[in-house]
């Protein structure tokens, strides 16, 4: 099982889209999911309700943090898919546990708990993040063996490169077992360029910067295709099957799909 976080100092950068395309394509190759909204938005938790389907009454990743004890809480959303959501009060009850000792480490207590049954259940989880960097963020990054985390061509997308990677590293210093003096933090992590304009002065500056970075798994374009199935609340290959525009999009499918591929192999030991 990976545990992979989809992780951004900064909203609007394709981060929620790209944990939910994920899936959909781990959906495709019949890998089994499990899916964590860390995020108070509930921008994930919403593209998995529908009129015949919601979250309401269900457990909500607020249940893990008040007890991490707690066993396996999700709700099957879709085939080979479960979520466990988020709640528009997660950022208040995280503020609450702020004098918790190992606050950090909650998130990371549960998974420990129910690691044989989680191991046995499922292929992947991934976990999307809030955009900013506070308690929540450290849970969903202790948890995991890799991070990816999008940025987008302007100025504060290439700076994000550096925050999210001083963010971890700071992290990593500060979570230690006392016993063994090793962090707890093992998460590698890796960058994706996203939302790529092919004829913009900001992107061709951005895809010149990103050729300097050593850990970067991807560029993806800029593509309506992307956008409309995120508000059909679709992977973009079953949209594009739907919508009969599968010919036209091959290309930009199979890159994509490139790239998920490369997130579920690159950095694995």
């Amino acid at each position: 099982m990976q545990v992979i976080s989809f992780m951004a100092i900064k909203g609007g950068v394709g981060k929620t889209t790209m944990a939910f395309q994920f899936a959909k394509f781990l959906q495709t190759q019949n890998k089994k999911v499990l899916m964590l909204d860390l995020d108070a938005q509930k921008s994930l938790t919403g593209t998995f309700e529908n009129k015949n389907f919601n979250f309401n009454g269900k457990p909500t990743v607020a249940d893990i943090f008040k007890k991490p004890s707690v066993g396996l809480i999700e709700t099957k959303a879709q085939k080979n898919i479960s979520v466990i959501p988020s709640t528009s009060n997660l950022e208040e009850i995280a503020d609450q546990l702020a004098s918790r000792p190992n606050k950090e480490l909650l998130l990371f207590m549960w998974f420990i708990k129910n690691a044989k049954e989680l191991n046995k259940k499922y292929d992947y989880v991934i976990v999307d993040l809030p955009p900013t960097w506070n308690l929540l963020t450290k849970n969903g990054v202790a948890v995991a063996d890799k991070i990816i985390s999008p940025m987008e061509p302007s100025r504060f997308g290439y700076e994000s490169h550096t925050k999210v990677l001083q963010s971890v590293g700071t992290l990593q210093d500060e979570v230690i077992d006392p016993l063994s003096g090793k962090s707890y933090i093992t998460a590698k992590v890796f960058f994706l360029g996203n939302r790529i304009k092919h004829n913009t002065n900001s992107s061709h500056e951005f895809l010149a910067a990103l050729k300097n970075l050593k850990n970067v798994i991807g560029i993806i374009p800029e593509k309506e295709l992307v956008n409309a199935s995120m508000l059909a609340k679709k992977g973009i290959l079953e949209y594009a099957t739907e919508s009969d525009k599968l010919r036209e999009q091959k290309q930009f499918i199979e890159l994509i799909q490139n790239v998920f591929k490369k997130i579920e192999k690159e950095g694995n030991n």
